[in-house]
């Protein structure tokens, strides 16, 4: 494959013979010209990028359902309170209506066999 100015990109030092066209250092391109560093390298990174970005996105929903999860626990918490009262007060009147019935003899309990 023939990259910039007619130079093989297969060649293994594809990035000293770049520099060495354009007259300056290999470190230069690394430090002050990214963009020409990717285009020299012709998107290798792309794969890794959209990987990373792939991943990114995954994890961002990840983020998202754990959020409403946890709202929702937070509700059934709450709901979870309430019936809890709601049963107390159920049995301090069970309790007090057994109460009574042993206290008067005219009440009979009645049970109903199924």
């Amino acid at each position: 494959m023939i990259g910039l100015n007619g130079i093989d990109r297969s060649a293994s030092w594809y990035y000293a013979a770049v520099a060495e066209e354009a007259g300056v250092s290999r470190a230069l391109i690394h430090r002050d010209c990214p963009d020409l560093l990717e285009r020299i390298k012709g998107g290798v990174n792309k794969a890794i990028r959209q990987q990373r970005d792939a991943k990114q996105i995954e994890l961002n929903e990840y983020k998202e359902r754990n959020r409403e999860l946890r709202t929702e626990v937070e509700e059934l918490k709450a709901m979870l309170s309430k019936v809890q009262s709601q049963n107390a007060t159920l049995i301090r009147k069970n309790m007090v209506l057994s109460g009574v019935s042993a206290k008067n003899s005219n009440v009979t309990q009645l049970y109903c066999s199924k």
